[in-house]
């Protein structure tokens, strides 16, 4: 059984979809939405570092979003919103408009399909997630891959293919960091010409 505060959680991960959005729409250019974005980043960072460190910081933040944290959230660590937006920064910076784009909605709709539906029918486990979260998370992405017109089909497909092996693999990165890096990188590597 999923709990409330956990479709809470991912309801907040779809509201990632705001920054391909914003990107595409509202921020076009590169640098700019990437200095927007860094901007952001530490100030999510400067939160994080003080609700470890100040009492009366911790105690509201614990108040308002305490009940959505994972555990190791609570000890010392970043949040996963502070990884989303270091991960968008980098991916932006890195990758081309159209890679960036995709690869930040693989990490908002897939990895939240991944989590639903591995922690609610997940039963068969491959190190800390499961082969049917894995599915659904990849059904997910190559949904999205194949109504991506930007890019080359062969090229999106092997994104959300990149996407949930990030998100599969017990690599110690936050998903949020790891899904639209490794996936960008492999679409930009499809792109270039052999």
């Amino acid at each position: 059984m999923i709990s409330l505060n956990e479709y809470l959680r991912k309801l907040i991960h779809i509201f990632n979809l705001s920054i391909p959005i914003g990107y595409m729409y509202i921020i076009p250019e590169k640098w700019m939405m990437a200095r927007f974005l860094f901007g952001i980043s530490i100030l999510f960072l400067f939160v994080d570092i003080m609700r470890h460190r100040v009492p009366m910081v911790k105690n509201l933040f614990e108040n308002i979003f305490g009940s959505m944290l994972r555990s190791h959230e609570r000890d010392g660590k970043l949040t996963g919103a502070t990884w989303v937006m270091f991960g968008s920064v980098i991916t932006i910076i890195l990758f081309s408009k159209q890679v960036a784009i995709i690869a930040l909605i693989f990490m908002s709709l897939g990895d939240t399909a991944a989590g639903l539906i591995g922690q609610r029918f997940g039963k068969h486990k491959i190190w800390d997630k499961s082969w049917e979260g894995f599915i659904a998370g990849l059904a997910v992405c190559i949904i999205i891959a194949l109504n991506y017109k930007l890019l080359p089909i062969h090229v999106s497909v092997s994104g959300a293919i990149a996407a949930m092996v990030m998100e599969l693999l017990p690599i110690p990165l936050d998903d949020n960091f790891k899904i639209p890096l490794g996936s960008g990188a492999i679409m930009m590597m499809f792109m270039t010409p052999i």
